[in-house]
C-alpha cells in the first residue's frame, strides 16, 4: 500500500495538464515571488499537483506549501475550499503557508524570509536580502524540471 508521499506524489486525473495551465497564468504576485524563490536555491516547484489538487508552490524536501492568495478566498465555498485541501495536505505531512497578494506585493522581503525560515529554520542571509526584488540574474540559465521563464 502506497504511503503519504506516494498519495501526494500521485496526480488526480487532469492535475498535471491544470497544473501547466495555472503555470501560464500566474498572477503577478505568483510571478513576483516565484523570480525571488528561484533565486534561493530552495528547490521550490511552482503551480504543482498533489493529489487533485494545484498548489501555487511546495517544497517536497520541507514538506511545505506555500499559497498566494486573492481577495476572493474570503468567500465562504472559497474558505471552505481552502480548509478541505489544507486538511487533506495536513493528512499527506506537509504544512501550509498562506500569503495575500498584497502581503507578496508591497512586503516581499518579509513573505520570502518567512519561507526561508520556514524550510531552512533560519532568516535570509544579508545577501539573499539583496537579491530579493531584484531582477534574475542574465548570467544563470534557468533550472530543468523547476519551471520556465514567467
Amino acid at each position: 500500500m502506497p504511503g503519504k508521499a506516494h498519495e501526494a506524489h500521485h496526480h488526480a486525473s487532469g492535475a498535471v495538464g491544470r497544473a501547466r495551465s495555472l503555470r501560464r497564468a500566474m498572477t503577478l504576485p505568483e510571478k513576483l515571488l516565484w523570480a525571488d524563490l528561484r533565486k534561493l536555491d530552495l528547490n521550490i516547484r511552482r503551480q504543482a499537483p498533489m493529489g487533485r489538487y494545484v498548489v501555487d508552490f511546495v517544497s517536497h524536501a520541507a514538506r511545505l506549501v506555500i499559497e498566494v492568495d486573492s481577495a476572493r478566498h474570503d468567500l465562504p465555498e472559497d474558505q471552505l475550499h481552502d480548509a478541505e485541501r489544507t486538511a487533506w495536505l495536513a493528512s499527506q505531512g506537509y504544512r501550509v503557508l498562506r500569503f495575500r497578494n498584497g502581503e507578496v506585493a508591497d512586503h516581499r522581503i518579509r513573505v520570502v524570509n518567512a519561507i526561508v525560515t520556514e524550510i531552512t529554520g533560519a532568516p535570509l542571509a544579508l545577501s539573499d536580502q539583496l537579491a530579493v526584488g531584484s531582477p534574475p540574474s542574465p548570467t544563470l540559465p534557468p533550472s530543468r524540471g523547476k519551471g520556465e521563464e514567467f
